[in-house]
């Protein structure tokens, strides 16, 4: 799978439709894929979607697009993620779907998310910013309409709603790591094993520093200590 074909448009197509795909169902999507239009009745082996993802990354990188991997804390599961590059919090593709409220809401929740030390909210709370998500001299959108909006938005990746509370998605990290930095600092902070940004992880009982449970279990394999504070290292994993 050398050359880009066939398979490459159609991995392609389902990233972008899908936005948010586990590391299991992309295999499980390439397989389908290649079973199509591969050119041999081999079956590709999963390290094959990595090479997929490295040619297509090359095409699209002019268009300020990219897919990403990701291990995600909140389910600690792997996800193949597409994502916009553009530095703003409603990429021009939102813009072709959704009304000013709605992109101020969805502007606003990010925003709340951040700025949240845990990075997560109550779902009832969620649905109370609706009252604000008409900006200026505008109608607000219904309770209704933002419970659509968050199943769509969780479907694409850009939160997920578990047990009652609402999180920034693993489109959300990587689409939007820019501008977030940029513009909540002091929010962000960054894992001090692997120095990415974190928002959700493991913290220390002693000193309460998170980091990232895949780092934090990967340190452990040599050491029994916290890697900020030194003291011995008493959270489960």
């Amino acid at each position: 799978m050398a050359e880009y074909s066939d398979v490459h448009r159609a991995f392609l197509q389902a990233c972008s439709n899908h936005g948010t795909i586990g590391k299991q169902q992309a295999y499980n999507i390439l397989v389908n894929i290649y079973a199509r239009y591969g050119s041999t009745e081999s079956v590709p082996k999963e390290e094959d979607v990595v090479e997929v993802v490295a040619l297509i990354n090359t095409r699209i990188a002019r268009f300020d697009q990219k897919i990403c991997y990701i291990h995600y804390e909140p389910t600690d599961m792997d996800y193949v993620v597409f994502v916009n590059l553009i530095d703003t919090p409603t990429t021009r593709e939102m813009h072709n779907f959704y009304t000013q409220p709605e992109l101020h809401y969805f502007r606003y929740l990010l925003r709340e998310l951040v700025q949240n030390p845990d990075h997560q909210l109550p779902s009832i709370a969620c649905l109370n910013f609706t009252t604000i998500s008409a900006g200026k001299g505008g109608k607000p959108i219904t309770k209704t309409r933002a419970e659509n909006l968050l199943i769509d938005w969780e479907q694409y990746g850009y939160f997920l709603m578990l047990e009652d509370k609402c999180y920034l998605g693993p489109r959300t990290i990587t689409e939007f790591e820019t501008y977030l930095s940029t513009n909540f600092p002091d929010e962000i902070k960054h894992c001090s094993l692997c120095s990415i940004t974190i928002y959700y992880g493991v913290r220390c009982a002693h000193c309460s520093h998170t980091l990232h449970k895949v780092c934090m279990k990967k340190y452990l394999r040599k050491f029994t200590n916290c890697p900020e504070c030194k003291g011995p290292w008493t959270v489960k994993l």
